[in-house]
């Protein structure tokens, strides 16, 4: 690791497919919801991620979890061991890596390996993945994302860092639109989303 400072972990890569991947949670209550952007390192490569989806589930062999009826401290101090009985997963798309200071977009140039562990990402990286619309397109390109959800988050990031300039949205406003292909059924919504979480 040789990029940013110490870090804590939040998953590790159990399956790899392409540019996707799938991690568990290193904590289930701690799952990186869809729109994070999360890496993880390959050598001296810091390679850069986005959320887009999780789930949580029981590793009892009785089935699904069953609902308890009772808030998250009644049901800590009921079932002590219920950390140990829940797992969390979740997916992201790799959007780019980071080499000798510089942003590039798509997979790296080395393989992605299983049990790599995965780490939240620090602003100054989401400053240098978000630079260029290439990160929506990456996204768009996806199957099985929900992009109302994943661009909107993605999007909400990427003014917060660059400390709420609105100039900055405006202008991968444009870009996004483009992608869609001046779609406003699929573009109205996606705007509506990102202006109730900056409103």
């Amino acid at each position: 690791m040789t990029w940013g400072e110490k870090m804590d972990t939040i998953g590790e890569i159990v399956l790899v497919d392409f540019s996707s991947i799938t991690c568990e949670a290193k904590v289930y209550d701690n799952i990186p919801t869809p729109g994070r952007f999360i890496k993880f390192f390959i050598d001296d490569i810091c390679v850069l991620a986005i959320s887009t989806k999780y789930s949580i589930s029981s590793i009892e062999k009785d089935g699904p979890a069953k609902a308890l009826w009772k808030d998250k401290e009644e049901v800590k101090k009921l079932y002590p061991q219920m950390d140990m009985m829940l797992k969390g997963y979740f997916n992201a798309i790799v959007i780019g890596y980071i080499q000798d200071n510089s942003f590039k977009y798509g997979l790296p140039p080395k393989s992605i390996s299983i049990h790599t562990l995965v780490y939240e990402a620090e602003d100054k990286e989401v400053l240098l993945a978000t630079q260029s619309s290439i990160f929506l397109h990456t996204i768009l390109k996806e199957k099985d994302i929900d992009i109302f959800e994943v661009i909107p988050n993605a999007l909400y990031l990427a003014y917060l860092v660059r400390n709420k300039d609105e100039n900055y949205l405006v202008e991968i406003g444009k870009e996004l639109n483009m992608y869609l292909k001046y779609d406003l059924n699929i573009l109205t919504p996606i705007i509506e989303r990102l202006e109730s979480l900056i409103y």
